[in-house]
């Protein structure tokens, strides 16, 4: 049954029942990032304490640490620009700027800026507690596997796990990063959030590609000479 179908007083059992049960496995993480990645080990816990805390020049970031707006949160209190949407609507969000999944696994949506030029490296980064995240997520329709960065068993609430995952693509560039993951089924707990793009290989300038073309009619003119 979808949470909005429930009559108000059994919502609002459910509301306080889960609330506690969450904000007690929420006890186990403290708000922040247990593990490094890529090199980075900000911890997430405030704005001065990002994941990635020098970005590139050529580069998009978003991280959320406290969701407190759903379905759709376009404020990332951490760092960065964008745009974290629940699509299913069987959630809410707890006091403790956790979205907890009630009425069965969540889906979410995250949207980033990008640009079309280039080769970028791109990665998603999510802690949750309770149900796990799936293993695949995807970035405009291309899928990624997960690694685990850090696992942790819930011993409160319903139980589960506490984890950190990471998904890496590398792409084309896109004038839109549009990410897509989930829960395994309900009771999961999204904690933290992070999106990072950055550019590894960028488009030569118009200029580089008149250089280039040079030195190949030199080198063609230089052989003809040559054989002459």
């Amino acid at each position: 049954m979808h949470f909005s179908a429930l009559q108000p007083a059994a919502r609002g059992w459910m509301l306080a029942t889960c609330l506690t049960l969450a904000q007690g496995a929420a006890m186990a993480t403290a708000g922040q990032w247990d593990s490094a990645a890529l090199d980075a080990s900000g911890t997430g816990a405030s704005a001065g304490q990002a994941w990635i805390s020098s970005l590139e020049s050529t580069s998009s970031y978003a991280e959320w640490n406290v969701i407190l707006s759903y379905p759709v949160d376009s404020t990332p209190d951490i760092a960065g620009s964008g745009t974290l949407t629940e699509l299913t609507g069987g959630a809410f969000a707890t006091s403790g700027g956790n979205l907890y999944g009630l009425g069965g696994p969540t889906s979410f949506q995250v949207d980033l800026s990008g640009s079309a030029t280039g080769t970028w490296d791109v990665y998603l980064r999510v802690a949750t507690q309770g149900s796990v995240a799936l293993d695949t997520a995807s970035l405009n329709g291309v899928s990624a596997t997960r690694v685990v960065t850090y696992d942790n068993a819930v011993t409160t609430g319903f139980g589960g796990a506490e984890q950190e995952s990471l998904w890496k693509w590398t792409l084309s560039g896109s004038d839109a990063w549009v990410f897509s993951f989930g829960a395994s089924a309900a009771h999961m707990s999204l904690d933290q959030v992070a999106v990072y793009a950055v550019q590894t290989s960028p488009v030569p300038e118009p200029g580089t590609w008149a250089l280039v073309g040079a030195g190949l009619c030199g080198l063609l003119l230089t052989r003809r000479r040559q054989r002459d």
